[in-house]
C-alpha cells in the first residue's frame, strides 16, 4: 500500500522540541512495516527551493511556503509541482494531517489520485472562538506595540485569520469522505459540518522516554515547583496561570513556576502577548517565581515533570493534549482546564483535578490543594500512572493506523461494487 502524507514538516534525525514529535514516531513505525511504502510532502520548508530529502525509507519533499494567490492557494508553480509528484507516486491513500492552510485543499481536488483521509488536529473554528478568552479589551489593546504596528499583525487580526482558516477547514471537511479524530470532543465539533463522512478514532503515540521514565513517586518534592507548557497562543491560557500563581504565592511565597516553550524576544519589540504577560508578572511581583525554560527536549521535559510538585494545563481548547498524556505517564499530579478533549484523558478528583476554563481562582485553589496535601497528590499520581499505563499498553497506534487505511480501502471498494 502506497501512502502519501501531507504534513507540516519533513522528518530528520534532529530531535523536535515543540511540534511533530508524535507524528515522527508514528511515521517511523509505519515505514518499518513491509506492507507500507510511506511518502511525505511538507509545505513548510524553510528553503526557497523545493527539496527532496529522504528519511529512513520515507521519501520526502519539502515545498517552500512562500506567496499565495487571491484564493488562498499557493503559487501556480507549487500547485503544478505538487500535482506532478502525486501523479508520479500514484498513492493508494493520501493522508492529510491537519487543516491549517489552504495547501491541504490541493489533494482533495477530484483529479488528484488516491483515497483521501484527513486527520483533524486542532479544530480551527473552535480555536477562533476562544482565542481571546480571559483578556479584557484594555489588555488586548495593550498588546499592540511597535512590532504589531510594523508587521500589521495583532491578536485581533490573528483571530480574524483563524476564522478565515476555519472557513477553509470547513471546505476540507465537506470534501473529505474519511476523517480521523483523536477524541470524541473533536468529532462533536466537526460532525455537524459533514455527517456523511466515515469517522475513525486513533490515539497519539507517546515517545518511549515518557513511557519508560522513572515515575514521579520515586522522587522527593521538597521544593514547590509548578511545571507548565502553556506558552504560545493566548488560547493556551498563560495569563490564567499567571493570575493563579499570584494567589498560590500568597500561600507559598517561594513557589517556582517553570514554563517550557519558545517565546522569542521579551523586550519592547517582542510578541505583544508575551509583553502583556511580563507586565502581569511585574504587577503581581512574580519576577523571582518564574523560570523560562525555552524549547526543551523530551528528556528535559521528563526531568521537569519528575521534579515538579504539580503540572498545570490552563488551555481553553485541546483536541487531545499530548502534554497532559505525558504528565500522566510520568505521574505528575495535574491541574487541568475542563476544556476540549482533556476530560477524556483523566477522571476528575481521581486521576487529575479539573477547573473551569479561565477561572484562575479555582485553578489556584486546585494547585494549593495538591501542594498542601502530599498524600492526596501521591494518590492522584499513582492512579494517573495506572490510567496512562493502561492506555499505552492497549494501544499500538501504528497497527491502528494501518487498520484504518485498510478499512478506508474496503469502504471505497464496496462503494465501487455498489455502483457497478
Amino acid at each position: 500500500m502506497k501512502v502519501l502524507w501531507i504534513s507540516a514538516a519533513i522528518f530528520s534525525d534532529v530531535e523536535e522540541k515543540q511540534s511533530g514529535v508524535w507524528q515522527k514516531a508514528l511515521a517511523l513505525k509505519l515505514s518499518a512495516n513491509t506492507d507500507i511504502q510511506l511518502y511525505n510532502i511538507a509545505y513548510q520548508n524553510k528553503s526557497k527551493d523545493i527539496i527532496q530529502n529522504d528519511f529512513s525509507n520515507i521519501k520526502q519533499w519539502g515545498i517552500p511556503r512562500v506567496g499565495k494567490n487571491r484564493n488562498g492557494y499557493p503559487p501556480e508553480k507549487v500547485v503544478l509541482f505538487f500535482k506532478n509528484i502525486v501523479k508520479e507516486i500514484n498513492p493508494d491513500i493520501v493522508h492529510i494531517w491537519g487543516s491549517e492552510n489552504a495547501f491541504k485543499l490541493l489533494p482533495l481536488d477530484n483529479d488528484s489520485p488516491g483515497i483521501k483521509v484527513i486527520s483533524m488536529q486542532g479544530v480551527l473554528g473552535s480555536i477562533a472562538e476562544v482565542l481571546l478568552s480571559g483578556l479584557t479589551f484594555r489588555e488586548l489593546i495593550s498588546t499592540i506595540g511597535i512590532r504589531e504596528l510594523i508587521k500589521r499583525e495583532n491578536l485581533f487580526s490573528l483571530q480574524r485569520s483563524f476564522f478565515y482558516d476555519a472557513s477553509v477547514e470547513e471546505k476540507m471537511i465537506k470534501k473529505c469522505s474519511h476523517i480521523i479524530t483523536q477524541s470524541e470532543w473533536t468529532e462533536s465539533q466537526i460532525k455537524p459540518i459533514n455527517r456523511d463522512a466515515h469517522y475513525y478514532r486513533i490515539h497519539r503515540v507517546l515517545r518511549t522516554s515518557f513511557i519508560e521514565a522513572k515515575k514521579w513517586t520515586e522522587f522527593d518534592h521538597k521544593t514547590t515547583i509548578i511545571y507548565s507548557a502553556a506558552v504560545g497562543y493566548t488560547l493556551k491560557g498563560l495569563h490564567v496561570l499567571i493570575k493563579a500563581l499570584s494567589i498560590v504565592k500568597s500561600v507559598y511565597p517561594d513557589v517556582e513556576l517553570r514554563l517550557a516553550g519558545s517565546v522569542g524576544r521579551k523586550d519592547f519589540i517582542g510578541d505583544g502577548y508575551i509583553r502583556l504577560i511580563h507586565r502581569m508578572i511585574n504587577k503581581f511581583g512574580l519576577q523571582r517565581n518564574i523560570i523560562w525554560l525555552g524549547a526543551i527536549s523530551a528528556s528535559e521535559i521528563v526531568r521537569n515533570l519528575q521534579e515538579a510538585t504539580v503540572f498545570v494545563n490552563p488551555s481553553y481548547v485541546e483536541s487531545y493534549s499530548l502534554v497532559v498524556a505525558e504528565a500522566m505517564s510520568v505521574g505528575t499530579p495535574s491541574v487541568i482546564s475542563n476544556a476540549g478533549a482533556m476530560p477524556e484523558l483523566a477522571e476528575n478528583n481521581k486521576e487529575a483535578l479539573f477547573f473551569s476554563p479561565g477561572d484562575y481562582r479555582q485553578c489556584a485553589h486546585k494547585i494549593i490543594r495538591l501542594l498542601s496535601d502530599p498524600d492526596y497528590a501521591k494518590e492522584l499520581s499513582v492512579k494517573a500512572q495506572m490510567r496512562a499505563t493502561y492506555r499505552n499498553s492497549i494501544i499500538d497506534t501504528a497497527t491502528e493506523q494501518i487498520k484504518i487505511y485498510q478499512k478506508i480501502r474496503q469502504v471505497e471498494e464496496t462503494k465501487k461494487g455498489d455502483q457497478i
